[in-house]
């Protein structure tokens, strides 16, 4: 027997034009294959409760071994007022659906619990199709809406249509990392990790490969073994962070090997230590990866790497940071932005990487922020979006970067 929603698919893919009908029989074939077998895909969550105002949360990750990997992502809120849950069907790194359920009542006597549901469609990074519903239920009853008709919602009627996709793949990429963070720190070893050539490394943590294959490490130069501060948890972080010496590699942790030499420069098995801070996205395949390195106020470096087609090597370092900070002050100055603020007093950070498929495509998308430290002055700061395309070398040598967007967000 299909499920509802999987109904609820076939019944509006008469009002498409002919490519997005094509969009919503994969997505289609995508759910229920994710339905029909999540339970039985390895599994990761994490959840609080006690929090302010009654909040509590749970997270949950489900991943096949398919090639690219299907994912099923749970978000599950509690509190005072009501719960929300919103669900994520991913093909590799690209989301193609989300369920987003909400239920909330007043805090009155005999108060009705309202429902809301929404269920979103994308394809090729945009928004095909929305349906919602919505329904009302006395204290005590249950608050099945399956009998409430979906009401089909033009795309050009949705409120933020054009960043659905970029905020909600944000907010469920989130959460697999952290699984997988959370994953990897209960697995890490105390100890350091094994050592190749002569120079040791330790892993950082939550730089895993989505296969937990590859990860990114810190070590110095010469040292067998890494030395520095123990912490009370047991990871080691360098006792001077920029101290001469301290190299960045990236590493196989199944054999032990350096593949190579990165041009990062985080020093401590955390990810985020005092002022410095590491962040690794990995393509869907893990044939590829960025890291971006950042302290304060600024980021130090930002790079790609592509695997060598054995998989024991790495390409050379494809700058992300300086092609990036161009393409954000480039948008700016065609407004007013710098008529107010001097260009050469903002600090740049590059955050909440992304690596993944657009069509037939693949994409890198980084957020890019400037602030003027320590300013008073209203208004001293921007946020953007920045889109590459990622151009392969025919030759195997290391990719490219082509600019495709930039989006500037505003309060």
């Amino acid at each position: 027997m299909k499920t509802p929603l999987f109904l609820a698919v076939m019944l509006t893919a008469s009002t498409l034009v002919a490519q997005d009908k094509s969009a919503l029989k994969r997505i289609s074939s995508v759910f229920e294959a994710v339905e029909e077998n999540f339970k039985t895909w390895p599994h990761q969550s994490y959840s609080s409760d006690g929090l302010e105002g009654g909040y509590a949360f749970e997270n949950h990750v489900w991943k096949s071994e398919d090639e690219p990997p299907l994912y099923r992502v749970e978000s599950l809120s509690f509190d005072d007022h009501g719960e929300g849950k919103k669900q994520f069907f991913f093909q590799g790194s690209e989301l193609l659906f989300v369920l987003d359920r909400s239920e909330m009542t007043p805090m009155q006597e005999k108060a009705a619990t309202s429902v809301v549901e929404k269920r979103l469609y994308f394809a090729e990074g945009g928004l095909i199709r929305m349906l919602r519903k919505e329904g009302k239920f006395a204290v005590g009853k249950p608050t099945d809406t399956t009998a409430i008709k979906n009401k089909d919602i033009p795309t050009d009627e949705v409120e933020g249509a054009g960043e659905l996709y970029a905020d909600l793949n944000r907010e469920a990429q989130a959460i697999i990392a952290k699984a997988q963070q959370i994953t990897a720190d209960d697995a890490a070893p105390s100890g350091p990790a094994s050592a190749a050539a002569g120079e040791g490394w330790r892993l950082i943590r939550g730089s895993q490969s989505r296969d937990g294959q590859f990860a990114l490490a810190w070590g110095q130069q010469g040292k067998a073994t890494p030395e520095g501060e123990i912490d009370e948890d047991g990871t080691l972080s360098a006792d001077d962070p920029e101290a001469e010496g301290l190299v960045n590699y990236a590493v196989n942790l199944t054999t032990g090997a350096i593949l190579g030499k990165t041009t990062g420069m985080h020093a401590s098995d955390k990810a985020d230590r005092g002022h410095y801070s590491h962040e690794v996205a990995w393509g869907s395949a893990d044939t590829c990866f960025v890291q971006v390195c950042s302290g304060k106020w600024a980021t130090f470096t930002a790079a790609l790497y592509q695997l060598t087609p054995d998989a024991t090597g790495i390409s050379e370092a494809v700058d992300v940071l300086a092609p990036a900070q161009k393409a954000a002050f480039e948008h700016l100055e065609n407004g007013d932005f710098f008529k107010k603020f001097d260009k050469d007093s903002f600090t740049t950070t590059l955050r909440d990487v992304n690596i993944a498929q657009r069509g037939a495509s693949t994409v890198v998308v980084v957020e890019v922020s400037g602030q003027i430290p320590k300013s008073d002055q209203d208004g001293a700061y921007f946020d953007t979006t920045i889109t590459f395309k990622l151009i392969s070398d025919d030759n195997g040598g290391a990719p490219k970067l082509q600019w495709s967007g930039t989006e500037q967000h505003h309060d």
